[in-house]
């Protein structure tokens, strides 16, 4: 393989990581909004309202983290 040809594979990885890191960002979006969905939904009436609280955070840090580390690429 040439220089050119490893380079081009490696754009070409470095682009699939990306797309599938920008997948999965989409994924913990869409779960944050289905947990406020069910926040508002059931409120307080639900046993597992504090542990909803504590997924969307952890979600949302996971998120963030996953997305600054995309931006810096």
């Amino acid at each position: 393989m040439t220089d050119q040809e490893i380079e081009q594979e490696l754009d070409r990885q470095k682009e699939d990581a990306i797309a599938k890191h920008m997948s999965d960002i989409k994924v913990m979006s869409k779960l944050i909004a289905s947990i406020n969905e069910y926040i508002i939904r059931f409120g307080r009436t639900s046993n597992i309202h504090d542990q909803c609280f504590d997924l969307k955070a952890q979600v949302i840090k996971n998120r963030d983290h996953l997305q600054d580390w995309v931006n810096k690429i």
